[in-house]
C-alpha cells in the first residue's frame, strides 16, 4: 500500500499543475508567484517534474528513514487539499 501513496502524490502533483496550467492568475497558486511560470505557463510542468523528483527520491530512500511514508502521505493530503481548493476555484471563475 505504500507505494500507492507514492504514486498518488504523484498523480496528485501532474493534476494540480494542469490546473494551475488551466488558471494561470486565476487560483492563487504558489507557482504562479515563480516569474518564469508566470511568463510561460508551460513551464509549470517543470515544477512538477521537479516536485516529482523529490516524490522519486522519498520513495528510493523509505526503507532506510520509515518515517518518509509519513511524510508523503502528509504531501498527499496537502496536494489533495490544493486540487480540491483548485477545482472549486476554477468552478467559481467559469
Amino acid at each position: 500500500m505504500r507505494p500507492l501513496v507514492y504514486a498518488a502524490l504523484a498523480l496528485l502533483i501532474y493534476f494540480d499543475a494542469l490546473l494551475t496550467y488551466i488558471a494561470v492568475g486565476h487560483l492563487g497558486a504558489y507557482e504562479v508567484m515563480l516569474r518564469f511560470v508566470n511568463h510561460h505557463p508551460e513551464s509549470i510542468w517543470l515544477v512538477a517534474a521537479g516536485k516529482n523528483a523529490g516524490v522519486l527520491y522519498l520513495a528510493l530512500r523509505r526503507r532506510r528513514y520509515p518515517w518518509l511514508d509519513y511524510a508523503a502521505l502528509a504531501l498527499a493530503l496537502w496536494h489533495s487539499a490544493a486540487v480540491y481548493n483548485g477545482v472549486v476555484q476554477l468552478a467559481k471563475v467559469i
